[in-house]
């Protein structure tokens, strides 16, 4: 249960990052080094992974899954990297003003974390099966009834429809093509709600990566 406590807290600061327009600039940095070294610690406790994921039999499952698990990796250190390259507080004294004012690391740090986004809901969907049987085993739940599946079906649906409207209140679509964009609708909302309406985003790719596992990849 430990690995899920540290995965909780990845997430936790994953979200205080994107939420960076609620934050001081100064924390904003903070919490990116921070949030770096919890990936260190999560790629350690992982570590098997890393020395295993050759061996043994292939599979389409397996195959996707390596390529999610790098390319959230690739996105990471291009986030991180980007970051220091525009600090204006812990690293200003070291990264040149031209660097810092650069247009192009401006718009890569903005745009890759919402890939990685996308690539954090497809890796969460594909381990959503154990996540969930675990959690139903902490909670002490053995079976749903009818009433509260279809409440589940019924709250899986406002996700979903939430999820849409965020990813176009935040112009996804535009921050993924890497358009210059320092606001968006969903910026100027109550951070509450911009917090729900992004995970809420984030669900739609849990639920595609889910859909892969069970449909697709096995």
């Amino acid at each position: 249960m430990k690995r899920y406590f540290l995965d909780a807290a990845l997430l936790i600061i994953f979200l205080s990052e994107m939420s960076f327009q609620f934050l001081p600039h100064i924390l904003h940095e903070i919490l990116g080094l921070v949030m770096a070294a919890v990936i260190v610690c999560h790629s350690v406790q992982n570590r098997n992974w890393f020395f295993n994921f050759s061996r043994g039999k292939s599979s389409r499952r397996k195959i996707f899954s390596t390529l999610i698990n790098f390319s959230m990796l690739i996105t990471v250190l291009v986030t991180l990297v980007s970051g220091i390259c525009m600090s204006n507080y812990i690293f200003n004294e070291v990264v040149p003003l031209d660097i810092r004012r650069n247009i192009t690391i401006h718009q890569l740090h903005v745009s890759t974390p919402y890939l990685m986004m996308i690539f954090v809901g497809l890796h969460i969907g594909l381990h959503f099966q154990e996540i969930f049987q675990r959690l139903k085993h902490f909670l002490g739940v053995k079976t749903f009834s009818t009433p509260q599946k279809i409440c589940g079906c019924i709250f899986f649906a406002a996700i979903m429809f939430a999820g849409i409207y965020g990813a176009f209140l935040n112009r996804l679509g535009d921050r993924l093509l890497m358009k210059h964009i320092f606001a968006t609708p969903a910026t100027e909302l109550p951070f509450a709600i911009f917090v729900i309406l992004f995970l809420s985003t984030m669900a739609i790719f849990v639920a595609l990566g889910f859909w892969l596992d069970r449909k697709i990849l096995r």
